[in-house]
């Protein structure tokens, strides 16, 4: 992702943090700058990396995941074309507790459109 336009300084991020070439399906992470929150930034870095996944990378399925509580995150995967999947109940360890997080795809099939 790049940078804020008035100062050049990087404000997120946004990838693939693995890509299952086998099976065709792709990991997606991001981390936005909190005084950059809920201003669509992310959500239309998504959607571009969506899209190289599905054009350039041939992945039929693509896959992200938040803590339940992370309702931005969520909405940025919701707004971004991706449905939610379910629980997948203590699925991480944070600080010696196991979490659950919220999974989210969407498949090439469902008729993505980078709008």
């Amino acid at each position: 992702m790049g940078g804020d336009k008035a100062t050049g300084k990087v404000i997120g991020t946004t990838g693939f943090i693995s890509w299952d070439i086998k099976n065709a399906k792709a990991k997606l992470g991001y981390a936005l700058s909190r005084a950059f929150w809920n201003r669509g930034h992310m959500t239309e870095a998504v959607k571009c990396v969506i899209a190289f996944g599905f054009e350039r990378m041939k992945v039929v399925r693509i896959e992200a995941r938040c803590h339940p509580e992370n309702t931005g995150s969520y909405r940025v995967m919701e707004k971004s074309g991706m449905e939610f999947e379910g629980i997948l109940r203590k699925h991480i360890l944070v600080k010696g507790a196991h979490e659950d997080v919220r999974m989210y795809a969407i498949i090439k099939e469902g008729g993505f459109q980078k709008n």
